[in-house]
């Protein structure tokens, strides 16, 4: 009788196959290392998939895949808002998520950076993507007046997607876990006063203004227990 795959041997699998490839490389992982890794034997690997290729390829596909959900489009928010102070929180919001994800996930995101040879095309193709939906995003607050109308919607989504790729390069090298909300904060603070319209820099003046009082910290704190229910769920 045939061997069933199993969903969890195969999920472990392909965590140890980040764990693997992270620390040997591509070309110097081994099928064998991975399955030891795993507490599973070849055959068991064999059955999930086909060569370490196969297992490379499933790691590269899900973390693009699951990051570009994370990373929506202004399409997928019908209830966005346009009041300067609830876009701001918003904005933070979304990206918190994401970014929790991205240092979960920084394993893979090593794995990513180090087979850009083989997956370039994807990453690029990502990476064209995200600027897409960044200049969306941009279209978006201009519509609503909160960017200023002589701003070169282009050049500033590529400025801002460019900024956050090499925070997230910075990120995958940082341990322990870096204050991410904070990186988010001055972030989101360098662009509001770089493109936005004068009623979003004034909303960002008062926040900074209110961070002092303590409320500032309770709205972060909910954001670390998840319990704000604004995202879609399942965010380069």
């Amino acid at each position: 009788m045939s061997r069933v795959p199993d969903p969890k041997a195969k999920s472990a699998l392909v965590r140890a196959a980040e764990k693997v490839f992270a620390e040997s490389g591509v070309a110097g992982a081994q099928v064998e290392d991975i399955a030891k890794s795993a507490g599973l034997s070849a055959d068991a690997f064999y059955l999930h998939f086909e060569s370490k290729e196969a297992v490379l390829e499933h790691i590269v596909h899900t973390w693009l895949r699951r990051c570009a959900s994370l990373f929506a489009t202004p399409s997928d928010y019908p209830d966005t808002p346009n009041d300067p102070h609830a876009v701001l929180d918003f904005c933070i919001e979304r990206d918190v998520q994401l970014w929790e994800f991205l240092w979960e996930s920084r394993t893979a995101m090593r794995v990513l950076q180090a087979c850009q040879a083989d997956y370039g095309y994807l990453t690029e193709a990502f990476r064209d993507e995200m600027q897409r939906r960044n200049r969306q995003w941009f279209d978006r607050w201009r519509q609503d007046g909160l960017v200023r109308p002589e701003i070169d919607a282009e050049l500033a989504a590529t400025l801002m997607s460019g900024a956050y790729e090499q925070l997230s390069i910075k990120m995958t090298r940082t341990e322990p876990r870096p204050p991410l909300e904070r990186w988010l904060e001055l972030a989101q603070e360098t662009f509001v006063r770089a493109f936005g319209a004068p009623e979003l820099v004034a909303a960002l003046e008062r926040r900074s203004r209110r961070a002092t009082t303590g409320v500032h910290e309770v709205q972060r704190s909910v954001l670390r227990d998840g319990t704000n229910p604004r995202f879609l769920g399942g965010g380069a």
